[in-house]
């Protein structure tokens, strides 16, 4: 067992990270990725990917099948969503933990709300700033600051990033139920 002395520098690094992840929270909030944005959220994704693959995980792009609506004439239709991203790192690891989060936000493209500013020294305020593309950021450092430890042989791990959190997850929700079935899974954030 490690004594906290030990996960100093892991956690000295994450605090050195603090300029980057201020630059990604940023870079995503100017991706519109409003949850009926189907472009934008592609987009989200991508950058998403790329940001991620510096964890060496497997990356795997998800389907997410259409929703059924109805319209304002009344009539039904279906409504094509965007796919989510599934990331995992040593599937086999006798613990695993499911990271979840969202790549989605409430501002479509023609809304307003579309870029960051500095509200005074320490407030970054944008459309996802603190939900949840400011997290998505930490969650990629936390799990960069993993990685470099001497622990992460032990633990396995997925993030699962849905493209619909802020319409109620209706499309995604079968996958999330299935993510969190994993079988040696201790653990879901």
């Amino acid at each position: 067992m490690m004594a906290i002395r030990e996960y100093q520098p892991y956690l000295d690094w994450v605090t050195s990270q603090q300029s980057r992840m201020i630059e990604l929270t940023q870079s995503w909030s100017h991706i519109n990725s409003g949850s009926y944005h189907i472009a934008g959220l592609r987009a989200m994704r991508e950058a998403l990917a790329q940001e991620f693959a510096v964890l060496g995980g497997e990356a795997e792009v998800i389907p997410l099948s259409p929703l059924d609506q109805i319209d304002a004439n009344g009539n039904a239709e279906k409504l094509d969503m965007a796919e989510a991203l599934s990331i995992r790192k040593r599937p086999d690891a006798p613990i695993q933990v499911l990271l979840v989060g969202h790549m989605d936000t409430v501002y479509g493209p023609e809304h307003p709300f579309q870029s960051t500013r500095f509200d005074g020294e320490n407030i970054l305020n944008g459309p996802g700033v603190a939900d949840l593309k400011g997290g998505l950021a930490v969650m990629l450092t936390a799990l960069a600051a993993f990685e470099r430890s001497p622990l992460k042989e032990k633990l396995g791990w997925q993030v699962l990033l849905n493209p619909d959190e802020e319409i109620g997850s209706i499309a995604s929700d079968p996958l999330l139920k299935q993510a969190a079935q994993g079988e040696n899974a201790r653990a879901g954030l």
